[in-house]
C-alpha cells in the first residue's frame, strides 16, 4: 500500500478521534489498537509500532482539529474518504473509525455524522444504529 493511501487512512482515523472536539483517552487507545490492527490485514510486511502510531496522532491531530472547525471541513472529509473510495478493505477502515468513535461510550452528533458520511461516500451500510 502506497504512502497517501496510509496518510488518508490515519487522517480519517484521527478524525474520528477529534471530530467532536474533544479527546479521550479511550478514543486515543482505540486509535493506537485500530491502526496496528489495520497494518496487519493491509500491509503485514510493513514495520509500524503502537509508539509510532501514537506519534503520528500527535504530530497530526492539532492539523486536523483546526481544518475541522473551518467551513470547508465537509469537503475535506469527504475529499480523504473519496481516496479511499477503491480500497478492498474499506468495511475493515469503517469498522475502525466506528470503533474508535464509540470508545468513549458515547456517540456525539459530530461523531455519527462522520461515521455515516464515510458509510455513504464508500457505499457501506453504517455500523451506527438507524
Amino acid at each position: 500500500m502506497e504512502t497517501a493511501r496510509w496518510t488518508d487512512i490515519l487522517t480519517l482515523l484521527t478524525i474520528a478521534v477529534v471530530i467532536d472536539r474533544r479527546i479521550y483517552k479511550e478514543e486515543v487507545d482505540t486509535f493506537r489498537k485500530e491502526v496496528l490492527a489495520l497494518c496487519e490485514i493491509l500491509t503485514p510486511e510493513m514495520i509500524f509500532s503502537d509508539k509510532m502510531a501514537f506519534d503520528w496522532f500527535l504530530v497530526h491531530r492539532d492539523k486536523v482539529m483546526t481544518w475541522l472547525i473551518e467551513p470547508q471541513a465537509k469537503q475535506t472529509i469527504i475529499t480523504h474518504l473519496q481516496k479511499l473510495k477503491n480500497e478492498p478493505a474499506r468495511a475493515r477502515i469503517l469498522q475502525s473509525l466506528h470503533a474508535i468513535v464509540i470508545a468513549d461510550n458515547e456517540c456525539h452528533p459530530h461523531e455519527a455524522e462522520f461515521i455515516n458520511l464515510a458509510a455513504e461516500q464508500w457505499e457501506l451500510p453504517s455500523p451506527l444504529p438507524a
